[in-house]
């Protein structure tokens, strides 16, 4: 338990139907060599990983609210989570939560979440825990938000948003 936020990923059922974008098989080797440095970087604990971003892509998640699923299952739901060496340089990671499912009416993007800044806080066998740490240029901290990620044969099979200031959290399923 982590500030009221419970590791969700063994309550979600491992039977979902994976569902995804086509790939250019050309280049799927190439991905995972670039990546597999970066993957490494993650599970080593390492917050000055190499450049390079590693893309997660879910369609369905499931809503925690105080350690209760409020949502059940999210199917048809695309989001793409993107972590990567910190943009604004310096020590960390960037990470940006997409939804694939259109551009939004008001601000004209498909922006979930603003990239917020980020550092590996703990390794526990192939759980990555990152926290955001700063503030972006409104002044507004990166500390409410953290994410985890379940890493399995070299990629990363879950994720889970927390957003500690509300106790919610939300876990993204291929």
């Amino acid at each position: 338990m982590l500030n009221n936020i419970s590791y969700t990923f063994g309550g979600i059922a491992d039977s979902m139907q994976l569902c995804g974008q086509k790939i250019d098989k050309s280049i799927l080797g190439k991905s995972r060599k670039m990546s597999k440095q970066f993957i490494n970087a993650l599970l080593e604990g390492n917050n000055n990983p190499p450049a390079d971003k590693i893309i997660f892509d879910s369609s369905d998640h499931v809503r925690f609210q105080n350690g209760r699923d409020v949502s059940d299952h999210n199917f048809g739901c695309n989001r793409r989570l993107t972590i990567e060496k910190n943009i604004n340089g310096g020590e960390g990671y960037t990470v940006t939560m997409y939804n694939l499912d259109g551009v939004h009416p008001l601000w004209g993007n498909n922006i979930q979440m603003s990239p917020k800044q980020m550092r590996i806080i703990n390794v526990n066998d192939n759980i990555v825990e990152l926290r955001g740490f700063g503030v972006d240029s409104l002044n507004a901290s990166f500390a409410d938000y953290g994410v985890l990620l379940l890493i399995e044969n070299g990629l990363v099979s879950r994720a889970q948003l927390n957003m500690l200031d509300r106790n919610i959290s939300i876990v993204y399923l291929k």
